[in-house]
């Protein structure tokens, strides 16, 4: 595994600050070890960022079912299958951002679903209400997507696939269940997920309340930008 660094921009005159992204080309047989390095697979490449994780088997201890409607059925496909079904699931995504207040990222993540990836769709009365899509690795894997339509808040739909998903992959005999980059408000309720752990840059911590400092200064943190 080669790390290297995107130098962005930086201030010297008067500051001494420099800004760069952290990468790393990482073979197959090293997925486990980056994501346990506070890497997280973008495309070709891998991003250092504030990563989450869950302990499976403490999820699986202590975690509780979440209330939900009965009748809604989670139905497992593989990621080939799931982009032939752009037409169904991007209303759905289109839905989640604009629920959340979210931007749609250029390129549209949901471009890069892999032929491998596994998708879950939830359906209720037949109708797609949600998806969720993993990346698999030997021993981990990420949940970097989850979108449902909040058509009715009371399906908890967020908290149940969440339930079903990792007690779905303690069956396959994963160990860790990735959440993705974690910043700012959005990401402050992973804290109440049991097993919990966070990437501070240089090791895992299950220390809450400094995450939650953390997700803070994202929030209070304003950023300006002025035009050319």
């Amino acid at each position: 595994m080669k790390i290297w660094y995107e130098h962005l921009f930086g201030k010297l005159d008067k500051q001494d600050i420099q800004f760069m992204r952290v990468w790393a080309d990482v073979h197959p047989e090293e997925s486990d070890e980056a994501l346990a390095q506070g890497f997280i697979q973008l495309e070709d490449a891998w991003q250092q960022v504030r990563a989450v994780r869950i302990n499976i088997e403490t999820f699986v201890q202590k975690a509780k079912q979440p209330k939900t409607d009965p009748d809604i059925i989670a139905e497992k496909i593989y990621g080939l299958e799931a982009t032939l079904m752009m037409p169904q699931l991007m209303p759905i995504y289109e839905t989640y951002l604009d629920h959340h207040g979210y931007t749609m990222l250029e390129p549209n993540p949901l471009e890069d679903i892999g032929y491998a990836d596994t998708v879950w769709l939830y359906k209720l009365h037949n109708d797609l209400i949600g998806f969720s899509i993993w990346t698999t690795y030997m021993k981990s894997l990420d949940n970097w997507q989850m979108a449902w339509n909040y058509a009715d808040f009371k399906l908890q739909l967020g908290k149940y696939s969440l339930w079903h998903e990792i007690l779905h992959a303690h069956e396959l005999g994963y160990e860790w269940f990735y959440l993705g980059a974690s910043y700012d408000k959005s990401c402050k309720w992973k804290a109440s997920i049991p097993g919990f752990e966070w990437w501070n840059g240089k090791e895992w911590s299950d220390n809450k309340d400094t995450y939650k400092d953390a997700i803070q200064k994202d929030i209070s943190l304003k950023i300006e930008f002025e035009d050319n």
